[in-house]
């Protein structure tokens, strides 16, 4: 691979980011609908003795959502869980070697998934499946999955080109790559991103104080 083929990765990169970006967000946004009607369930039911007819049947259904939505993003961020044991004590081109392999097999593993959670949903609409209590359909949950799993198939594909491009040029710039950070990195990280906000949380009293 050549340079201009980092630059294509980069911009190609950059194009399904926006993609995933915005289904975190969308998942980010049903998390806070949910809480929002978690609060008015506890006050309906508590206060007046007459909760959300089929509350349990909307939070299964939206759950979906929220649970399936991120997954691309969280790959693409390197958040996900992983046995770092071997890989983080490997560096160069074995190191680039053994993450392409892993991301091979999850290929592998969401190009099966991918078509058989597709037919759950097709099973889904054709019968026309739907919740027990307010018989809500089911089959837009179900069809959250393949698409999730589809934007997680390409983030994968991509990161798949990326890792062999270091493998060629172990050297070259990292890109559409998650890099492993070690724990004390990351405990630096979150004390910094700390440090800021409370910062921002200071400015934003003092600033208020002196309106007031």
């Amino acid at each position: 691979m050549t340079d201009s083929s980092g630059h294509w990765l980069e911009r190609i990169d950059s194009l399904w980011s926006k993609l995933e970006n915005s289904l975190n967000f969308l998942a980010g946004f049903l998390v806070f609908i949910l809480m929002f009607l978690g609060v008015i369930q506890i006050i309906l039911r508590t206060v007046y003795r007459n909760p959300i007819y089929g509350y349990i049947d909307i939070v299964e259904v939206a759950m979906v959502g929220f649970a399936v939505l991120s997954i691309s993003y969280v790959q693409r961020v390197g958040a996900h869980v992983r046995m770092e044991l071997l890989i983080s004590r490997i560096s160069g081109r074995a190191h680039w070697i053994a993450e392409a392999i892993s991301t091979a097999l999850s290929i592998f593993i969401v190009a099966v998934l991918v078509p058989y959670s597709y037919n759950h949903f097709m099973r889904a609409f054709s019968f026309g499946d739907s919740t027990i209590d307010i018989q809500l359909p089911t089959w837009p949950a179900k069809l959250i999955i393949p698409v999730a799993l589809g934007v997680l198939l390409v983030r994968l594909i991509i990161q798949m080109i990326g890792y062999l491009r270091l493998v060629k040029d172990p050297d070259a710039k990292p890109i559409a790559v998650p890099l492993i950070k070690d724990a004390e990195t990351q405990a630096e990280e979150e004390i910094m991103h700390a440090e800021e906000s409370l910062r921002e949380n200071h400015a934003d009293n003092q600033s208020i104080g002196g309106k007031n």
